[in-house]
């Protein structure tokens, strides 16, 4: 009773919060043109209800009748941001921290279509605020699924029924594919997403290489999975046993596979696959934020962070491995290959964005030390850490998204007849990305947030998990060891 009166409050709040403006002016602001990576200085920004209807240099006089005005003098303006690899398991708690942190798009990588649909019709009718949501509903998995709630498919006929029901009945918006699907079953997939005319992304198998996966057209390889083992000089090997053709006894523990794999890594052969992948369509996110999150997952000095109190008691306990059934059984040696391997995957980032691969930043949250909103900032730090640029970085999770989705026509970038999901800064997100960080106001298609309102949404996410102590199981959650 406690928790759904609570929610009211904040949805309540939220309503009067987000009143619709008639006409905003923001007047005097530098534009980051996000797509070319540069400053647009003194510009006027017309807002009518939800879309951008004028821009135009600051020495020229406005005519145009406005209701409210915002100072843009010394701030910077740039669209919403997303996070492209996310899991919503409580809206309630979830949809104010994006907010807060200027996340205003979001594509949920395991969600349940219900919940999507009746986030969508709150949303339009004024009842709660929250991001645009890009849906994929249930995992599509091998016969045997790791997660409950994912279709199992256990041959290409189950493979291509999965496809059309998803699209025709449950109507995702894209298909999202997993580890443990046959090489018969994920090519029937591929076949059929594409008469269909669904993406499908996600998850490489294990049993496909991620070249073969680009080539069949999936439009987004997630987590790098995949790229250290067929960049092998033993690969055929690896794939051998991983397709169930030969045994091999030396892989009989983790921290054997993980010897082998990195004894055999070899960069160059990388960089020419690389130039194999680029030669297709096929995108990557990263979600280096739960890469790092799981390859520290034993240092418990993580669990201080100044965010673990937007984090309930079960997410706490799933954070700490000491109390993860996964980590439990794992040697010092184990914690410092994952480490190792997390090394690597910064460098074959760096690899693939010079080598022209699009990248779309996404973090995977809730799982370990991935919070919600927060982290798309992590995710772009250590973007730039990888070598790309601070507006490199950026570009990820505004532009390139929008791309990705092909909704270029009403978001990724400040301009005419686009939606209205902006985010001031007080500093200059391109001379250093830490910067998105410095949030002042947050417009969701139009309705204004000013910096009070958002922490006052902070500080009631806040109080509703020490309220609760805990928060409710997720069952959509996976990490490199799946």
């Amino acid at each position: 009773m406690q928790l759904r009166l609570f929610l009211c409050s904040v949805c309540i709040f939220l309503l009067f919060a987000l009143q619709a403006q008639q006409t905003i002016l923001i007047r005097n602001i530098s534009i980051v043109d996000v797509e070319k990576g540069k400053l647009i200085s003194n510009q006027h920004v017309i807002i009518k209800d939800s879309v951008i209807t004028a821009i135009f240099n600051g020495k020229k006089i406005v005519t145009t009748k406005v209701d409210t005005i915002i100072d843009g003098t010394g701030r910077y303006l740039i669209p919403g941001l997303w996070d492209m690899h996310t899991h919503t398991w409580n809206e309630g708690t979830t949809f104010p921290l994006l907010i807060a942190n200027g996340v205003t798009g979001i594509r949920g990588m395991f969600e349940d279509m219900g919940n999507v649909k009746r986030w969508r019709q709150q949303m339009n009718n004024g009842k709660i605020t929250g991001p645009q949501v890009f849906a994929a509903g249930p995992i599509v998995d091998g016969p045997k699924p790791i997660w409950p709630g994912s279709v199992a498919v256990k041959d290409a006929a189950t493979g291509r029924a999965a496809v059309d029901s998803l699209k025709n009945k449950l109507h995702t918006d894209f298909i999202k594919v997993y580890s443990l699907l046959s090489r018969e079953s994920y090519f029937a997939i591929a076949e059929e997403s594409k008469k269909q005319q669904i993406p499908f992304a996600g998850h490489v198998p294990n049993e496909v290489t991620v070249v073969e996966a680009a080539k069949a057209g999936q439009k987004s390889q997630e987590h790098l999975y995949g790229f250290i083992e067929l960049a092998g000089d033993s690969a055929v090997h690896w794939f051998n046993y991983q397709q169930g053709k030969i045994k091999d006894s030396s892989f009989s523990t983790r921290s054997k596979r993980k010897d082998f794999l990195f004894r055999t890594y070899n960069e160059q052969k990388l960089k020419l696959l690389l130039k194999e992948i680029k030669k297709t369509n096929t995108w990557i996110c990263p979600t280096l934020t739960v890469n790092r999150g799981i390859a520290y997952v034993n240092d418990t000095s993580l669990l201080n962070d100044d965010r673990m109190p937007y984090v309930g008691k079960f997410m706490r306990d799933f954070w700490d491995y000491r109390k993860d059934v996964r980590f439990k059984s794992w040697t010092d040696k184990d914690f410092e290959q994952s480490k190792q391997e997390f090394e690597m995957k910064l460098k074959i980032v760096g690899l693939m964005h010079k080598a022209g691969i699009p990248i779309i930043a996404g973090t995977d949250y809730p799982n370990p030390h991935c919070y919600p909103g927060f982290s798309i900032h992590d995710e772009m730090g250590w973007l730039v850490k990888a070598g790309l640029s601070p507006a490199e970085a950026l570009k990820t999770a505004t532009y390139n998204p929008a791309k990705y989705l092909q909704q270029t026509e009403k978001n990724g970038t400040v301009a005419v007849n686009k939606y209205a999901s902006l985010v001031i800064l007080s500093k200059n997100p391109l001379q250093d990305i830490s910067h998105t960080k410095t949030i002042e106001m947050v417009m969701v298609k139009g309705k204004v947030f000013t910096a009070p309102q958002l922490q006052q949404m902070l500080d009631a996410v806040k109080k509703l998990v020490a309220a609760t102590q805990q928060q409710p199981q997720y069952t959509g959650m996976h990490t490199d060891e799946d």
